[in-house]
């Protein structure tokens, strides 16, 4: 019997009845198996884009402060009593994910420029209330060079951030501060007003809580 070749084959192929179906079929194969398998790929999941590095963000930390020493000068030369500033803790006056434990520098030049002239830090967190938390961001709060006045929290987990936040300040009015600015980086730090201006340290889509 003769050895099959390839060209054997196709000959054999081309003269087999309904051949030309047969090869339709055949050629038609390779395109069913790359639909098949493109079908069932899975895409590989989205990588989070990294934080940026911590002297990427001190240099955007001071674009987000810009000029509010100038305004806060500005704004006592307008008058009025219990001048204060609104201020968020982690990572807007700590720097709670570079460096656990220290000062937002330009934030805490902030800080000691509205004190000097003043104005009162009145801290207003997402850190929950109850078994010491708060004596203890109080605590590092003065050990950064912060001089706290009040401090404000979260009551349970079961408030949210912006229901906090706007709590607190809400708090801090009825007890008679005019919040002349307030200092945070979510927008939760933002939603609802009682304060008179607004600066906003980075927090990368969210990224940085």
């Amino acid at each position: 019997m003769p050895r099959p070749t390839p060209a054997r084959l196709r000959a054999a192929l081309r003269a087999a009845p309904g051949s030309a179906a047969l090869r339709a079929t055949l050629c038609a194969v390779p395109a069913v198996l790359v639909l098949l398998l493109t079908g069932l790929a899975v895409p590989a999941p989205a990588q989070a884009e990294p934080l940026p590095s911590k002297s990427q963000w001190v240099a955007d930390t001071y674009d987000a402060m810009q000029g509010s020493r100038a305004y806060i000068g500005r704004r006592v030369d307008q008058g009025g009593s219990r001048l204060a500033v609104n201020l968020d803790i982690d990572n807007t006056s700590l720097a709670s994910h570079y460096d656990y434990g220290a000062p937002v520098a330009v934030t805490l030049r902030f800080a000691r420029y509205a004190r000097e002239h003043g104005v009162k830090l009145l801290f207003n967190t997402g850190r929950i209330r109850g078994d010491g938390r708060l004596k203890k961001a109080k605590d590092l709060l003065r050990a950064a060079g912060y001089r706290v006045t009040e401090i404000c929290g979260r009551t349970s987990t079961h408030e949210t951030l912006t229901h906090s936040k706007q709590r607190c300040r809400r708090h801090f009015v009825a007890e008679g501060w005019t919040l002349v600015a307030n200092v945070g980086n979510r927008q939760s730090d933002f939603t609802g007003g009682s304060y008179e201006k607004s600066f906003r340290l980075p927090s990368y889509g969210g990224r940085l809580a």
